[in-house]
């Protein structure tokens, strides 16, 4: 009868044991505050201020929503912030994240973007922009990558909000500004100017759904400007749990090839 109590009272204890491990290592997630400007830039994130809509935040914003659900070790919360400020903020580690960051040497002690080789990895990009030349078929319209031959002084169509735009200010080219990719294509096709420089998966999103647009128009296969976008992290969250800053960064990169195709459909106008 003695043996069989302390065998109960063991039982007990170890009981015991068992939920205080259990507990150790159900630890509460991590925070994760993620900023991102307060300024709107379709198709990676829609309306402008503070507020963070709840339907069609855009395309960047719902692949933050994904991995926040996909990394269990963290808690995310999205913040918006005027971009200026959120780099100050996760410079000194009042946010964990900023997305939408375009690479820049100088902003290397800001922040950590993805790495291999002691370089950044262009392979865990949110999304890359790569701006070409377009013309209708039968214009005589070209470039090197550099400069536009055969404007004849006449215009070049954007977009809106163009990372090119200053490039081709150097050449003074007469700009048309337009709010969408659709926009800006039914103006060439209109021949209100003889070229569109545009960002080429948008064109191509669009011609998936018109494929009679392949037969009007084509591409200078020599890109005119690329640039990569990232998430990047706070040099504090880093030093304090590397792994899980890695571990965010190979999730975020599985969920762009699980979903990106599907939200370039959704939000590419």
């Amino acid at each position: 009868m003695a043996q069989l109590s302390l065998l109960r009272k063991f039982g007990i204890l170890a009981g015991c044991g068992l939920l205080a491990l259990s507990t150790i290592s159900q630890a509460a997630p991590l925070r994760f505050l993620v900023g991102y400007p307060t300024t709107s830039h379709p198709p990676y994130y829609l309306d402008d201020g503070t507020d963070i809509p709840t339907n069609n935040p855009g395309y960047s914003v719902e692949i933050m929503q994904a991995l926040g659900k996909k990394v269990k070790e963290v808690k995310l919360q999205l913040v918006r912030c005027e971009f200026n400020d959120c780099l100050q903020q996760i410079k000194s580690g009042k946010l964990d994240g900023l997305f939408n960051v375009p690479y820049r040497e100088e902003w290397l002690f800001t922040g950590k973007y993805p790495f291999t080789k002691a370089k950044v990895d262009p392979r865990q990009k949110l999304y890359r922009e790569e701006y070409a030349l377009y013309r209708v078929k039968d214009t005589r319209v070209s470039t090197d990558g550099g400069q536009i031959y055969g404007l004849k002084g006449k215009s070049v169509i954007l977009t809106q909000i163009n990372a090119v735009e200053d490039k081709l200010k150097e050449y003074d080219y007469p700009l048309i500004h337009k709010a969408t990719t659709t926009e800006a294509l039914q103006t060439l096709l209109q021949r209100e100017a003889p070229a569109a420089v545009l960002i080429v998966n948008h064109v191509e999103a669009l011609a998936r759904k018109h494929a009679e647009l392949a037969e009007f128009i084509s591409r200078a296969m020599e890109p005119i400007y690329t640039e990569d976008y990232y998430l990047m992290l706070s040099r504090q969250f880093y030093a304090k749990k590397p792994w899980l800053a890695e571990k965010i960064w190979e999730e975020q990169t599985l969920i762009v090839n699980e979903l990106g195709a599907m939200l370039e459909e959704k939000y590419i106008q």
